[in-house]
């Protein structure tokens, strides 16, 4: 069986978002292996604890002395700024130095596998870097200028082709990865644009199951079957939970409404009530390592915060963007 090796990073104000991704990944994946690496040692104690037997964990104090160029860039920009130059320098650190990984995926950790992504591999064979389309629902085109593929999947391989490829994305990154948008580019993501064009062997990811996400729900059909969720008729395999956020008690909101979508079917409703679940779930696990109640945005004595909060649960109600679990 092939071992498939993924990459991600977050901190432990992410670790329940990682949680879900991890597990989720694992439990439709077995034979998938997940380098984390950890934003801040409260993370790295965390999965620590945990001790998933498929995770391996880097600090980044780690990488940071292994990649000097990239540490130096830790002071000439945004924390924001700097995790987007991550990005590239970690699948780049795990394939360079590491002989038994012949491929790896960088995924985002805000992300729920439904199903295996064995699909996206196999519709790909042959390729050298596999880049996942936004696939913009009609009223959000405009969109597009921030870039036609988004990061959440980035698949590259030890060829010569996927080296040049992502060796190209790690110096263009080192150089610039401001949070602004411009012509050519923006932050990490707008680089993607370049690589059918300049690179060989570059697949843009056709599985309408893998890249399911807040902007590109508007235009579609999503329906469960005993098998899962499915999207137009295709199984989902993952959906990226971009600006979902747990608002208080059980609410959350699913974050399309930043997109210009709402909960519009009872088959959205059922898959982002999925990950609030799974998500309500792993923030109780953290709780519970390390100790640390979550900060909640009602505090006690705190009216303003509390008009806040109930200001921002109407709006939503209105748009039919929040979920109850």
């Amino acid at each position: 069986m092939t071992v498939h090796h993924f990459c991600t990073y977050f901190d432990h104000r992410y670790l329940p978002r990682g949680m879900v991704m991890l597990e989720s990944l694992h439990a439709h994946c077995p034979q998938a292996h997940i380098h984390v690496l950890c934003l801040s040692e409260q993370c790295y104690a965390a999965l620590g604890t945990l001790a998933y037997p498929y995770v391996s964990l880097l600090r980044l104090a780690d990488l940071e002395a292994a990649d000097p160029q990239l540490a130096a860039t830790k002071n000439t920009r945004s924390l924001v700024e700097y995790y987007f130059t991550i990005t590239p320098c970690l699948p780049w650190h795990l394939l360079t130095r590491d002989d038994a990984i012949k491929e790896i995926t960088y995924l985002d950790a805000d992300m729920m596998f439904f199903s295996s992504p064995e699909p996206i591999f196999e519709e790909a064979a042959g390729a050298s870097v596999i880049i996942t389309p936004h696939r913009f629902s009609k009223n959000l085109k405009d969109r597009e200028c921030y870039g036609l593929y988004n990061v959440s999947w980035l698949t590259f391989t030890k060829t010569s082709d996927g080296l040049e490829c992502l060796n190209w994305y790690r110096d263009a990154c080192l150089a610039w990865c401001n949070d602004k948008l411009e012509k050519d580019r923006f932050a990490d993501q707008k680089y993607l644009n370049i690589f059918p064009q300049r690179f060989h062997r570059v697949h843009i990811m056709e599985c309408r199951g893998g890249g399911v996400a807040p902007w590109n729900l508007a235009d579609v059909t999503i329906e469960w079957r005993r098998s899962g969720p499915h999207i137009n008729g295709s199984k989902i395999i993952f959906y990226h939970a971009h600006g979902f956020k747990h608002i208080f008690g059980p609410i959350f909101s699913s974050g399309l409404y930043e997109y210009k979508t709402s909960i519009s079917s009872k088959g959205i409703y059922l898959l982002l009530k999925k990950y609030a679940q799974a998500l309500h779930i792993t923030e109780k696990q953290k709780e519970d390592i390390l100790k640390w109640k979550k900060d909640t945005v009602i505090r006690h004595n705190d009216k303003s915060s509390t008009y806040a909060i109930a200001f921002k649960i109407l709006q939503e109600y209105r748009k039919k963007t929040l979920i109850f679990i």
